[in-house]
């Protein structure tokens, strides 16, 4: 056997797996995450050029090509810089070397030595580039081996300028090979869409630069041009950071006659940009999201001090790296190495997110008092009474139905004590931290989100959930919502579901909230063996919790290799005289369609809060089956009184929203009911107030959230073991709708 000599002391090797991970994590199965990476590059490019004195054209080029059953290509080119033989090994050759020029104090958006590089999360990647008339090819293959296609630099000939679209002069083009399992934007959505892209917007606008897109396929090009939208300039002033004395900071705020779309990031158009030197890190409403008017303002906070925490960090950890003695106000790293903006945890982030959202508060509030003064009615007394009368009925009618939704205890619920040892942020749980987490085959898991902030949280704004494999690890649903909060309302909690069939399939799961951002890696593995019943006389469960004054069915089951002739009756005891057991105390066991296995039901009710109890079971000739029970809190008798307001609002594609758990707003200026009120008379009165089809919407909007409202709680219930798959959702929802709209028709249409 060959000797391995050990050395005493060696760096940290990465292996191809955890390179490829970390790839993943920064590309996020987003074509367009790369292209910024690649975009951006080419624009450092320029950048030196232009402090050089030289005159350069600016032009970046962007082409796709499809093929069917193939891999699609996608390519970007410029004509820049370029790069030798040993510039491509340096730059392109090392992960997270700081070669970009940044580390210089110049103004480059290369900080992290891996954007290039990381695109071969997609496929396998050419680096083609040509400077002082001598080219190199650079090739990074899925498996991470880096290799020069030719052992020497050749000559740039014309042929090897053509294949390349580089005429004159230096440039690069790289060429990413698509991995089928990669969606490819179409080039519709790709123009509409990416010359909003929120970091690259500075870019875009500049007339220095020209960004252009090509569909090889259908031989079409456009420019992709973004035109900053202008507003009534509301704040224009230097912020001061008492706790950071030597940063600077300016906010330019913006107010707007309409609102914008309230869109998630990349491409959402309002908000602040949080700017630094040369790059854009987020475009923010810092926690506002969900406060309609915040979305009537734009503009931007210019930081240049964020690059000089970054500096500071990266000089101290390179100086010394054993010991790099960071300060307490710069802990750990302020940006988000997988190009996700800024580390909302970092202390500096946390003060100047607060400082600005106060700021811009102050300008929605009064916005918000201004246009709600001036707000019209969408009701009038008679149907406030309808209103009021429907409420009286429903809300007796949902009380009844949430006492009969008894809520199961999850079984593997997170305790307080966890919770608080989590640090600030968002978190999945369960996961893994050194391996995927495993997700058995064909049935939906359930993960839990709880996030911890220093502020109040809002429960409006959503959590995004993504996968870097959507074709074959699905979510359930995104975005979704926190449900469950802490006293203070700075932890909250939720969940989300994923789903697969293909077994070995491995992806990265993101969870997004404000600026947090948080992955799990899962694996697709074999469904386990199906859990056998245990031979002998035995309860299905170990623990039960019931209701105070519920019935509770407990599950008896015995399997035996006896033949069995007679009734099978089994006596059931509680040793607690306040957990009863109904029925006489008997229970009879059936056949089942399993050999041997005999069922019976066992109905119990706990009349004592808090109390436990022993139930117990004897079956003549068997050994005696034992579960534990715990009575818990019941639902509040006469808790629930719905109020129905109508508002002239518009929530977006939604057409109502839960202000509180029980007052329901429905916006009138949704486009589906804006129509049917008419336009304002010179009164400056809807007439279409007392219009019939007006009053058959709100009934069908008010029968819709409560539909919703009961399904979620449903879900809770039956979703947690097996979940609730599209037809049973589907069922339980049309059942409640149903059963709501002929109530809300009777109060509000006949």
């Amino acid at each position: 056997m060959q000797k391995i000599e050990i050395p005493q002391e060696w760096d940290l090797i990465a292996n191809r797996r955890y390179k490829r991970q970390n790839m993943e994590l920064a590309m996020k199965g987003k074509i367009e995450r790369g292209l910024v990476e690649l975009i951006t590059n080419s624009d450092d490019s320029y950048r030196d050029l232009e402090e050089n004195g030289k005159k350069v054209s600016g032009k970046i080029r962007i082409e796709f090509k499809r093929k069917k059953g193939n891999c699609s290509y996608v390519m970007v080119k410029d004509r820049a810089m370029g790069m030798s033989r040993i510039e491509m090994y340096h730059k392109l050759g090392f992960l997270g070397k700081r070669t970009s020029g940044f580390e210089k104090r110049k103004k480059r958006r290369g900080l992290n030595g891996r954007g290039a590089k990381d695109i071969a999360a997609f496929g396998k990647v050419h680096f083609e580039s040509i400077k002082n008339d001598e080219y190199n090819h650079l090739v990074i293959p899925l498996s991470l081996k880096c290799h020069f296609k030719e052992k020497y630099p050749q000559k740039a000939t014309q042929e090897i300028r053509k294949k390349i679209g580089i005429p004159k002069g230096n440039g690069t083009a790289v060429t990413i090979e698509i991995d089928n399992r990669f969606t490819l934007p179409t080039y519709d959505r790709f123009v509409k869409d990416f010359s909003r892209y929120y970091s690259l917007r500075d870019l875009f606008s500049n007339p220095l630069r020209e960004v252009k897109i090509k569909d090889i396929n259908q031989d079409r090009e456009n420019r992709l041009i973004y035109n900053y939208a202008k507003g009534e300039t509301v704040f224009d002033k230097d912020i001061k950071i008492p706790e950071y004395p030597d940063s600077k900071a300016h906010l330019i705020i913006y107010k707007h006659l309409t609102s914008f779309d309230p869109v998630m990031l990349p491409y959402r158009e309002g908000g602040i940009l949080i700017k630094s030197n040369v790059a854009i890190h987020d475009c923010t409403y810092f926690g506002l999201e969900s406060e309609p008017f915040a979305w009537r303002f734009s503009g931007e906070l210019k930081c240049n001090f964020i690059d000089n925490l970054i500096c500071d960090y990266d000089d101290r950890e390179e100086r010394n790296p054993d010991n790099p003695n960071h300060p307490e106000n710069n802990p750990f790293r302020i940006l988000n190495p997988n190009r996700d903006g800024l580390i909302l945890e970092h202390p500096f982030v946390q003060i100047l997110h607060k400082i600005c959202k106060n700021i811009i508060k102050t300008f929605v509030e009064e916005l918000k008092s201004t246009e709600e003064s001036n707000k019209r009615e969408v009701t009038n007394e008679d149907l406030n009474k309808k209103l009021n009368n429907l409420s009286n009925e429903v809300s007796k009618i949902f009380e009844r139905k949430l006492k009969k939704l008894e809520e199961d205890i999850l079984p593997g619920a997170i305790d307080k004590g966890k919770i608080e040892e989590l640090p600030i942020g968002i978190h999945i749980i369960p996961s893994n931290e050194n391996s995927p987490f495993p997700i058995i085959a064909n049935q939906p898991k359930i993960f839990s989100i709880v996030v911890k902030h220093y502020e109040e949280l809002d429960e409006l704004l959503p959590i995004y959930i993504e996968t870097t494999d959507p074709e074959d690890i699905n979510i359930a649903e995104s975005p979704v919502y926190l449900k469950r909060f802490s006293e203070d309302k700075k932890i909250g909690r939720t969940t989300f579901i994923l789903e697969s069939a293909k077994i070995g399939k491995e992806a990265l799961i993101g969870a997004r909230y404000l600026g947090y951002e948080k992955d799990a890696y899962v694996k697709v593995i074999e469904p386990l063996p199906v859990k056998e019943i245990p031979e002998g006389f035995s309860f299905e469960k170990d623990m039960y919790y019931l209701r105070i004054n519920k019935e509770k069915v407990l599950d008896l089951r015995l399997k035996t290799s006896q033949k069995i002739c007679n009734r099978l009756i089994a006596e059931i005891n509680s040793s607690h005289q306040n957990i009863v057991v109904k029925g006489g105390g008997n229970c009879e066991l059936k056949k089942t369609n399993l050999q041997g296995v005999f069922k019976g039901k066992v109905k119990i009710q706990g009349r004592q809060l808090k109390a436990k109890a022993k139930i117990v079971a004897r079956l003549r000739d068997f050994n005696i089956a034992i579960t534990s029970v715990l009575v818990k809190e019941h639902i509040p008798s006469s808790g629930i009184n719905f109020a129905f307001k109508l508002v002239e609002d518009n929530f977006g594609s939604v057409r109502y929203k839960w202000e509180n758990p029980y007052l329901l707003k429905i916006g009138a200026e949704h486009p589906s009911i804006r129509k049917y009120l008419g336009n304002l008379t010179d009164e400056g009165k809807y007439p279409g107030i007392n219009n019939p089809v007006y009053h058959a919407l709100i009934a069908e909007v008010i029968a819709e959230a409560l539909a919703f409202n009961i399904l979620e709680r449903n879900f809770k219930k039956e979703g947690q073991d097996g979940m609730l798959d599209y037809t049973s959702t589907d069922l339980y929802y049309h059942r409640e709708f149903s059963e709501f709209l002929k109530i809300t028709h009777k109060h509000l249409v006949n």
